[in-house]
């Protein structure tokens, strides 16, 4: 058995998760945006998307770990349950990521045209 401590609160880690998300990927974004890659909506729904997508993997991370470290749970039921939260996480990652597709950037697209226009 792998002892992974006393049960810890999934949604307190949900929280943390979206936290450390909403700080990692919003100083990315202004440095994205400050550079002129990225425009301000488009670093605003990044910023969200990672902010979400933080919350659900840090959520599925610890419920999967309270699992793993359950004495009073079967091998086959540790597997099962611990599988469907990686699953579940998974899945909400890949649905963020597809439902928020980043749209191309209107400042790029602007500077490519002018450099074309300068390369003619």
């Amino acid at each position: 058995m792998i002892n992974t401590g006393s049960p810890r609160s999934v949604s307190g880690h949900a929280v943390s998760g979206a936290i450390l998300a909403l700080m990692v990927s919003g100083a990315y974004q202004y440095a994205k945006l400050k550079d002129g890659q990225t425009t301000q909506d488009e670093a605003i729904k990044s910023t969200l998307k990672a902010t979400f997508e933080g919350a659900a993997v840090g959520a599925c991370a610890i419920a999967a770990a309270n699992v793993i470290g359950n004495p009073n749970k079967s091998t086959t039921s540790k597997i099962v349950e611990t599988g469907a939260y990686i699953a579940i996480g998974t899945a909400f990652v890949y649905g963020m990521q597809n439902a928020f597709k980043p749209k191309a950037c209107k400042t790029l697209q602007n500077q490519q045209k002018r450099l074309n226009n300068d390369q003619q």
